[in-house]
């Protein structure tokens, strides 16, 4: 999970805490939330309480000779005797998993006693917390704790929750008895206290277990969860220390950390997660439940870039990067310990939105992931992937990249972990930002193997003599979604003589360095347009570099009725759009794409001589070349060359193509006004950056 254990604060009730424990000057002040002579409301009908266990030591081995004693005397100014407490949970329940009724109120407050010294040692980051964890799972505890749990007892979810923290193996043991089966069949009708309780230990369980998501999937618990994060079901809150946390956010913290598999997504959508995530991110009080939400928001709908869900404000774009600031040092914010890695990854998805990448670098979300990239943390290598991820989106937008390059030491930890990651994917991210960077020579220069061009001609052939391609083809980016019908419009341009670049083997090798000499050496790219692939990183990547070497761009639709927003909608301005997205009907259609194409790599073409192939290139040469037919995306790029790239963002805002940048040089017959709209209006105020756009618009236009 992002985190989950707590500050020390005051004593509260057992059962409800948001983050954690904390243990209090004494163990024993309290009697697990209520009186040990109340019985609970159960999910077995428990047995009459009887007196305490006897604390003598003649079972000893019952418990295997725990050595968990010095831990606990380090954890608290009263020495506790750990065995003694797991002795008492031995006699609880017999070798023959028979309980000692008589023995309850005792085997209640042995778990009580148990999950508090766990806690601290835990709270404290003491050094052999895996080590007393696996001494008292070995004991043989789990089953008196399990039987507990069943009996409705929250302290018995609490301690269950305490040992599985970041251990695996106990996780997978509780799975193993049952315990999603037993949550999910009692969960809906269980008192708010024990809900909270077993939701804590959900959250352990898909925070530290990814092997526990596929039977928390399939137990139906995902729509419980959903129906405990709305508002007007769970507004009962419950006393957690440091921190005051509901059901609901308790219930949205499960929901969160199974967001970070993706393989649990269509799930959760389909449950109806996101809404009630999204209300919590907005209106909730509590810092971390905002967080968590957010976070949540962006694993399960983070890849849509214009999704007005993932649209943050800025004071929760500076909490979530507090928490980052505070998990790079590993320290607690908020009265958590939170994991790097998985807010890199909300991160990351949340800065494809063009206004959070704006926000993200204005509270300083570069330099703290700086300190990521930098540094060394839980999970490292995925900490990494997740915060070159982000880079790379925020390096898309202008300013971000400017900060990004002047971060020091930023962009030598980014080439030393292209160097040094064992990690393909982690290595093609690192790549990708160094790209974007402008920084192309850094990945080119790379002497690796595995990358390859994937091309084919008319009757098979797809290279030269000798393994290289001379010829110019035709490339067609596309995202992977929709290989199949891309590999059709392939089979069909060769059938009519055209030479195709296509990736096939999709992050396989060196695939940002094919991809470069894939656009260099291409006379037209095709763009196959689709919702996921204006959401991909890489085949932005792909269309923008296709635009900055001024290759012939063929915009194919390969999804019906979408209309392209953002950056693909301005890079592809007013093109004609070849509509392929019914696969029956591509072989009727390719006949007006071939007449866009003309000879653009055509093989019969490409065997005239020299003067005729250069006016077959000169003829690629969009219509853009005239300054007034220009779309937004181009006039952004005269803007990047002129070195104002930092009015980006307010032209993009004005909505500046071509016509209109021609509209702003004819207000320059009054000079007065011309500065003074480009100071209010585009936010230009220094004097020599007015004069140089002027001078450049009267380079376009006079």
């Amino acid at each position: 999970m992002l985190g989950q254990v707590a500050q020390p604060g005051p004593a509260r009730t057992a059962g409800n805490r948001a983050s954690g424990y904390s243990v209090p000057s004494s163990l024993y002040p309290r009697r697990c939330g209520r009186a040990l002579s109340t019985v609970p409301q159960a999910l077995s009908a428990p047995g009459p309480a009887g007196p305490n266990a006897p604390t003598t030591t003649s079972s000893a081995g019952i418990f295997r000779g725990i050595r968990a004693r010095v831990v606990a005397e380090a954890v608290t100014s009263n020495a506790v005797n750990v065995e003694q407490h797991l002795l008492t949970l031995s006699r609880f329940m017999t070798p023959g998993d028979e309980e000692q009724l008589d023995l309850l109120p005792a085997a209640l407050a042995a778990t009580e006693a148990i999950r508090d010294t766990v806690a601290a040692a835990v709270n404290s980051k003491m050094p052999g917390v895996k080590n007393l964890q696996t001494n008292v799972v070995n004991s043989g505890a789990l089953g008196p704790l399990t039987a507990l749990a069943r009996r409705g007892y929250p302290v018995a979810f609490e301690a269950l929750q305490i040992l599985s923290y970041r251990n695996t193996h106990v996780c997978q043991q509780l799975v193993e008895k049952g315990l999603v089966d037993l949550i999910s069949n009692t969960l809906s009708d269980s008192s708010v206290d024990l809900q909270c309780s077993m939701c804590f230990l959900l959250t352990a369980f898909a925070a530290f277990a990814d092997s526990s998501h596929a039977p928390m999937m399939r137990s139906g618990l995902v729509p419980k969860l959903v129906l405990l994060c709305r508002a007007q079901v769970s507004g009962g809150a419950v006393e957690t220390g440091s921190r005051v946390a509901t059901l609901q956010t308790r219930a949205a913290a499960v929901l969160r950390n199974l967001a970070h598999n993706q393989r649990n997504h269509a799930v959760l959508i389909q449950a109806g997660a996101v809404e009630p995530l999204v209300d919590i991110m907005r209106s909730s009080a509590d810092p971390a439940s905002r967080i968590n939400a957010a976070v949540a928001v962006a694993c399960l709908v983070g890849h849509e870039e214009g999704n007005p869900r993932l649209q943050l404000d800025e004071e929760l774009v500076g909490e979530m990067l507090e928490v980052l600031d505070a998990a790079a040092q590993g320290a607690m914010k908020y009265g958590i310990f939170w994991t790097v890695w998985k807010l890199c990854q909300g991160l990351a998805s949340l800065s494809v939105n063009d206004k959070n990448k704006e926000m993200i670098t204005a509270k300083g979300g570069v330099e703290i992931l700086a300190e990521v990239v930098m540094g060394r943390h839980h999970n490292q290598e995925t900490a990494h992937r997740f915060a070159l991820s982000a880079l790379w989106n925020l390096a898309f937008n202008e300013r971000s990249k400017a900060v990004i390059v002047e971060t020091p030491g930023l962009v030598d930890s980014i080439r030393n972990i292209l160097a040094s990651s064992e990690s393909p994917k982690t290595r093609e991210v690192a790549k990708g930002a160094l790209w974007t960077l402008g920084l192309e020579q850094d990945v080119k220069s790379l002497q690796e193997g595995g990358g390859r061009l994937v091309a084919g001609a008319a009757g098979g052939g797809s290279e030269g003599e000798g393994g290289e391609v001379h010829a110019q083809h035709v490339m067609l980016s596309y995202e992977w979604g929709c290989q199949q019908s891309v590999m059709l419009i392939k089979s069909e341009l060769q059938k009519a003589g055209y030479l195709t670049w296509m990736d096939i083997d999709k992050m396989s090798g060196s695939t940002l360095e094919a991809m470069a000499k894939a656009v260099e050496d291409s006379a037209a790219v095709l763009v196959c347009v689709s919702k996921r692939y204006k959401e991909s990183q890489a085949c932005r990547t792909e269309a923008e570099y296709a635009f900055q070497q001024r290759k012939k761009i063929v915009p194919v639709l390969m999804e019906a009725d979408y209309k392209p927003t953002g950056w693909l909608g301005a890079l592809m301005g007013t093109r004609l759009y070849f509509n392929m997205s019914d696969s029956r009907q591509i072989p009727a259609k390719m006949g007006s794409l071939i007449k866009e194409l003309g000879d653009a790599g055509r093989l019969n073409a490409q065997h005239k001589d020299s003067s005729a192939r250069g006016s077959a290139v000169a003829a690629m040469v969009t219509a853009s070349d005239r300054a007034d037919s220009w779309n937004v995306y181009e006039v952004e790029e005269w803007l990047k060359r002129i070195k104002c790239a930092d009015y980006v963002g307010t032209f993009r805002e004005h909505s500046m193509d071509g016509v209109a940048l021609s509209g702003l040089y004819r207000m320059g017959t009054d000079m007065r006004f011309l500065h003074e709209t480009l100071h209010t209006e585009f936010g230009v105020a220094v004097m020599g950056h007015r004069l140089r756009l002027i001078e450049e618009l009267n380079k376009l236009f006079g």
